[in-house]
């Protein structure tokens, strides 16, 4: 067993850019249920414990909103709406909430981390004291977004009239589509609807470039998102022709060619055979495309656990810290979400976030109904200390022993965790049957049946974390014994 084995694995995951995330935007007609789906890698550390909260829908009074991370503040609504939210922090219910549903059927993913135009940037930058950020953007939004459209709205605004604290982008659905924005510098933005039939693909870049500002359908911005681009000489129509956005107000350097790139083209070669685009041309990938074959939440599941599998550019199984590629799951990912809207069925159950806590390679994802009470084990812990009682480390635990020697333990942890999430499915199958049958005349049993159900899987993933845990340890235990045989008595 090589001992240093877990350190050259997990510094293959370390870049300068540690707000580093993959993002994966599905249409209706895209995928083989008739769901839209957006989902997203939460990369920063993996000694952050993420706890996952239902906020209920609260009448306020002259509170504001404050920011943990810098100065911004915003005033709460009248009437905060009932959602759900990540927090990195113990005492923080409102830190970084990262992805969620409210009571309206509204979910976001926040965010994306980019980088605009330093051109631009020089005329408009970050407001880094008092603009609004990552730690701010689910919880100051999703208490107030009645539809995905409003949610885009209301972002915009506030970084037209707060800024913008950083580089980012955000998707937001509900039951009639998605939308997908990006910052274009510290007052600038454009956002975009997702055509049904189509994908998405992000990696820490801007990747929107098409722009109809007549077309409202489909296309919102800052009002002066092309005027603000021609007066300081970035955008000239009569030479550059139709407006780019990305050209514009994003970023396009060698690191892009290895850092990002390579993560937004092995999901569409993943998604759409055949498709001829390669690394030496990067800008020939399609900003949307459509897939060859419907998509389900097991392919989402699947493009945000790749790490370049059985080619030469996997940094686990070839042990390579120096790999040049960046992969779509990396050690210090803190949780991933997939937020699933189901138009036909009714919101409690048509509403589903797939979350996987840490390395998504190596972890479950554990499926929480909209309408279920959350338990207790996903909602405790400091964080940047292990214990035995939090879901996280539960969870994080399997991985840092599976990394010591990847290619001899990740393949019985993803065997695992397989059956886990086929077990799981089978109990949704049935828990939403039975859910159907009584919700509109036994509410109260409807909700427990949810409620159960969560109580359930969550047993089972620990359950099965448990057993990972003492297998590795015993093999573990067994290969140091059989290193360490001192020949004697």
């Amino acid at each position: 067993m090589k001992s240093t084995l877990i350190c050259a694995v997990v510094a293959a995951t370390i870049s300068p850019s540690i707000f580093a995330c993959t993002t994966i935007l599905i249409g209706n007609q895209a995928t083989i249920d008739g769901s839209y789906i957006i989902a997203r890698n939460a990369d920063h550390s993996p000694l952050v414990n993420p706890h996952w909260f239902n906020h209920p829908h609260q009448i306020n009074t002259h509170d504001e909103f404050k920011s943990n991370s810098n100065s911004f503040t915003y005033p709460l609504p009248k009437t905060s709406l009932a959602y759900s939210s990540f927090s990195k922090a113990k005492t923080q219910d409102t830190s970084f909430g990262s992805a969620g549903f409210n009571e309206l059927g509204v979910g976001m993913s926040a965010t994306e981390t980019i980088y605009n135009n330093p051109t631009m940037l020089a005329v408009d930058p970050y407001n880094d004291e008092t603009g609004i950020n990552e730690d701010s953007i689910v919880n100051v939004i999703l208490p107030r977004a009645k539809t995905a459209k409003d949610g885009v709205k209301l972002l915009g605004r506030i970084i037209e009239e707060k800024g913008a604290a950083e580089g980012f982008g955000v998707a937001f659905v509900d039951k009639t589509g998605i939308w997908y924005l990006e910052t274009g510098s510290g007052h600038q933005w454009m956002a975009t609807k997702l055509d049904n039939h189509d994908y998405f693909v992000s990696a820490n870049q801007g990747r929107l470039q098409r722009f109809h500002p007549n077309d409202t359908d489909k296309y919102l911005s800052s009002p002066t998102l092309i005027t603000f681009a021609i007066a300081q000489g970035v955008y000239n129509p009569a030479h550059d022709g139709p407006f780019n956005f990305h050209k514009t107000y994003s970023v396009d350097n060698a690191n892009d060619r290895l850092y990002n790139y390579p993560r937004v083209h092995v999901i569409q070669h993943m998604y759409s055979h055949g498709i001829k685009t390669t690394l030496a041309n990067p800008l020939e990938f399609p900003v949307f495309a459509m897939p060859t074959h419907k998509l389900s939440v097991n392919d989402v599941k699947k493009g945000l656990r790749n790490h370049y599998q059985g080619s030469t550019h996997d940094p686990y199984a070839n042990v390579n810290p120096n790999e040049a590629y960046r992969p779509i799951s990396v050690f210090r990912t803190y949780q991933s979400h997939i937020l699933q809207v189901r138009p036909t069925l009714p919101q409690a159950i048509g509403e589903v976030a797939y979350i996987g806590w840490g390395m998504t390679d190596l972890t479950p994802y554990i499926a929480f109904y909209q309408g279920a009470k959350i338990p207790a084990i996903y909602k405790t812990g400091i964080g940047k200390t292990a214990d035995n009682f939090s879901a996280y480390w539960q969870l994080r635990k399997v991985q840092t022993l599976a990394m010591t020697d990847y290619n001899q333990f990740a393949p019985m942890v993803k065997s695992a965790y397989a059956k886990f999430e086929k077990k799981q499915k089978a109990l949704m199958k049935e828990t939403e049957k039975k859910y159907l049958a009584i919700y509109k005349t036994q509410p109260q049993k409807a909700q427990a049946l949810l409620n159960d159900f969560e109580l359930t899987t969550t047993n089972q993933a620990m359950a099965t974390a448990s057993k990972l845990q003492n297998a590795i340890i015993t093999q573990m235990t067994s290969n140091i014994n059989t290193t360490y045989q001192f020949s004697g008595a």
